[in-house]
């Protein structure tokens, strides 16, 4: 089998990528760990291709690169069934390791790999878990997003080298505290409800606005606490994974609301405190998500490039 694939591989020529070879190896050794005449085989062919990798035309790697997503996508659906069940009463909630796949990727191959992986495989399996269409469309969006944030200041930070970097993260917690504490205190000066003395217009301020921005300001500042002595691109990686993970509780909280008010009619406040209730699940998810990253990245980056 391994023979064959390798035949097939050098036919096509999709041998000419690092990255790709180094994930070919690494899945062929966890399949074929006990046979050590399989692993060996593929390391003489490996080192007999090095050399070719950088001579790939654009065309074939045009090729190399729906391939590699490809596999991402399966590696993404593979990490959502990979689940822990949260009882909610909104939705399926879960913990599930599909957004570590979306930003290992983007990290190791690049934002659009790593979003249109996680786009495809975890859309896939809410269709063919029988997530409704908005669902549906919801994941594809946010995955996509999420990949593409991480590519783009992952890529950005690393080739500017700033190493203040960790501050980023300072000032964007004390920000959004700041704005939650400005809506909490007008929320308990005026009992929920601000009046504009000029004009008499009223204005509700739900407690999900401040509990939300309060949240997140407060998970960028624990955040910066425990990073800011890391390696630098570890910092870089914090950072990314980090705001790729508020876009993303974001993206769901507003889903949630809008979902609720247009297909069952829910009002406003109900809509939003069902819209908070997705939070949690979310936030413990992006907050395991992020831990594993910052553990696994350097040993897998490490590995991909030695064995490239």
């Amino acid at each position: 089998t391994i023979k064959f694939s390798i035949a097939f591989l050098e036919t096509i020529q999709f041998y000419k990528e690092p990255n790709f070879l180094a994930c070919f190896i690494i899945i062929c050794k966890i399949s074929y760990k006990k046979d050590k005449k399989c692993i060996i085989y593929i390391e003489r062919w490996a080192s007999m291709n090095v050399e070719y990798f950088n001579n790939l035309p654009n065309t074939k790697k045009i090729l190399l690169k729906i391939t590699l997503i490809g596999i991402l996508s399966a590696l993404s659906y593979v990490g959502v069934l990979i689940q822990i069940p949260i009882p909610s009463p909104i939705g399926k909630p879960m913990i599930h390791l599909g957004n570590l796949i979306v930003i290992i990727s983007a990290l190791l191959f690049g934002g659009i790999i790593g979003g249109a992986s996680g786009s495809i495989g975890m859309g896939l399996y809410d269709l063919i878990h029988g997530y409704d269409i908005f669902s549906i469309i919801r994941t594809i969006i946010l995955k996509l997003v999420m990949g593409l944030i991480v590519g783009f200041v992952y890529r950005k930070l690393l080739k500017d080298k700033n190493p203040k970097v960790t501050i980023f993260q300072l000032f964007i917690g004390i920000f959004f505290i700041l704005i939650g504490s400005i809506f909490l205190i007008i929320a308990v000066k005026y009992n929920g409800v601000w009046v504009n003395s000029t004009t008499g217009q009223k204005a509700t301020i739900y407690w999900p606005i401040y509990s939300f921005s309060l949240l997140i300001g407060i998970l960028f500042v624990i955040s910066f606490i425990f990073t800011k002595r890391l390696p630098y691109n570890l910092q870089i990686i914090n950072l990314a994974t980090s705001i790729a993970i508020i876009v993303n509780i974001f993206g769901e909280f507003i889903y949630k609301v809008v979902k609720q008010l247009t297909m069952y009619g829910t009002p406003l406040t109900g809509s939003m405190v069902m819209g908070l209730m997705s939070i949690p699940a979310t936030l413990l998810n992006g907050i395991i998500t992020l831990v594993i990253v910052l553990s696994i990245y350097l040993p897998i980056s490490s590995a991909l490039y030695k064995k490239a």
